[in-house]
């Protein structure tokens, strides 16, 4: 099996990046050394062709990237012979190395022929030893000599690292508190795909910050578990935060119901008797608020209180009344005055008449009669019927004096 010239790369664990991120200097200097391998041989045109297939490469690092995959798939290995088709191999993804300690001397340029084109892998990790079979190498493996010339070693088979333990159901499970929730979201947008964690907030957070990042998937398969862990520990201390504020409402909220309520001030009141006519309804209003009375004694708050007395033959009177002490209030003065009909004989019928309202009436006994002109009517028997018209004005009393005239009987 003939010899291949192959140019080896070994690219530096990738941070998790976001999709705009900037373009690092590594990653420039990546595409000059990849330039100058290419320049003046077959690759340069194809060189300068993937670079007019990416106009937007300075945007951001993620496009920068895709344009740097491209150039470097221009190096892809040939078809494998037959033989190393053979070998079984692990199928696991490839892990990114990490960068060497101390720069290696750029190698010269090399020719490549039209039979055999240059073959690097990227991914292939320093501490792999080439071998005629594929193998995982262990840990601890001697890496290649800084400088070593490709020209001096075979071709090497790209080998596959030792299967990524399997920590993201871990790393998710770290996200969470006991009973907590997530969601995983996975959106393809190209060549790249775009993960999206969002946990549900714990008891007594706010809505949490999710977890977003866009890569390539074979980026994902290595560097994903590695990428999460500085969101799972920010995950763990925003739980430690909540359970601790949690934890003292908690320890508030206990202290607050051991203590006793305070005893609410008693309103200061005084009692207020009102008089009315039978009949009269009541209604107080102090401060905006309505006060409950009654023809009678009542409890009523300090200060100044409005009433109306309304009754259907009285009509409506108003009164204002400061409460701050104990107070009588008599509305019958305002209703209207007390009249009182002496009558001989007194067993004369009385009544006492106003438009349509007509009013019985007893010798001696005073009534109260609304304000206005009324006419008092007495009869008796063996006697003549007499009437006299009064005027009643409201809170002056007033007693009639009737006698009527005894006629004579004829038989």
């Amino acid at each position: 099996m003939g010899q291949v010239a192959v140019m080896t790369y070994t690219q530096p664990a990738l941070a998790p990046t976001a999709q705009h991120a900037p373009i690092l200097p590594d990653d420039k200097a990546r595409a000059a050394q990849l330039w100058e391998s290419v320049k003046g041989t077959a690759l340069e045109d194809d060189f300068r062709l993937v670079s007019r297939q990416h106009p937007d490469k300075d945007a951001s690092r993620m496009h920068y990237l895709a344009f740097l995959a491209d150039i470097e798939g221009l190096f892809a290995a040939p078809e494998a012979d037959p033989w190393e088709a053979s070998q079984p191999a692990p199928v696991t993804q490839p892990v990114l190395s990490a960068p060497q300690p101390e720069p290696t001397p750029e190698p010269e340029p090399q020719q490549p022929t039209p039979a055999a084109e240059p073959v690097p892998d990227p991914e292939v990790q320093p501490n792999a030893t080439p071998a005629p079979e594929a193998s995982t190498p262990e840990e601890g493996a001697a890496e290649p000599e800084p400088g070593r010339d490709a020209q001096d070693a075979p071709a090497p088979i790209a080998t596959l690292a030792a299967p990524v333990h399997s920590g993201l159901i871990a790393q998710l499970a770290g996200l969470l508190a006991d009973g907590g929730e997530l969601t995983f979201q996975l959106l393809r947008v190209g060549g790249d795909v775009t993960i999206g964690i969002f946990p549900k907030p714990h008891p007594g957070e706010a809505a949490p910050v999710p977890f977003m990042l866009t890569e390539t998937p074979d980026w994902m398969d290595a560097n994903l578990v590695t990428a999460m862990q500085g969101y799972a520990g920010a995950r763990r201390d925003a739980f430690s935060v909540a359970q601790q504020a949690a934890q003292r409402q908690q320890a508030a909220n206990k202290k607050a119901a051991d203590k006793p309520a305070p005893t609410p001030a008693k309103a200061k009141t005084s009692v207020l008797t009102l008089k009315a006519a039978e009949g009269t309804t009541l209604k107080g209003t102090l401060g905006g608020k309505d006060v409950p009375l009654v023809v009678g004694k009542n409890d009523v708050p300090q200060g100044t209180l409005e009433i109306v007395a309304t009754h259907p033959a009285f009509g409506e009177v108003k009164k204002t009344v400061a409460t701050h002490a104990n107070k009588e209030h008599d509305f019958t003065e305002q209703q209207g005055a007390r009249v009182t009909v002496n009558v001989t004989p007194q067993s004369a019928a009385l009544e006492v008449t106003k438009g349509d309202t007509v009013i019985a009436l007893h010798h001696g006994i005073e009534i109260l009669l609304a304000p206005g002109t009324w006419v008092v009517n007495a009869q008796a028997a063996d006697h003549a019927t007499a009437n006299q018209t009064i005027s009643v004005k409201a809170g002056k009393p007033q007693v009639i004096e009737m006698t009527l005239k005894e006629e004579q009987r004829l038989f």
